[in-house]
């Protein structure tokens, strides 16, 4: 009992090889554009970082800078049981200077 080996057409052949080539291309390609995808999404993200870090630091500042305005023009509430009579004779001395 011998068996026969089968003669595949070459148009088979050359197709099985196109369609691997075309297989690969496309892998190649797809990979590619998913890795830009990922590299700008990456890029946009760390940029939307540095401007939060930006705003919060202006806030911040912002914050420091009305505190130590406010510090200068405090209104003092003479009636409030918390009242600091020291800091009140401060302020009158930075004020009359």
């Amino acid at each position: 009992m011998s068996t026969q080996v089968r003669q595949v057409s070459s148009l088979f052949k050359i197709a099985r090889w196109a369609v691997l080539g075309a297989g690969l291309s496309y892998g190649f390609l797809h990979g590619h554009s998913l890795h830009k995808q990922a590299n700008a999404r990456r890029i946009d993200q760390e940029y939307a970082r540095k401007v939060s870090l930006i705003e919060e630091a202006k806030r911040k500042f912002a914050e420091q800078k009305s505190a130590q305005s406010g510090s200068s023009t405090d209104k003092f509430d003479f009636e409030d049981p918390n009242f600091d009579a020291d800091k009140w004779f401060k302020h009158l001395e930075t004020t009359s200077k």
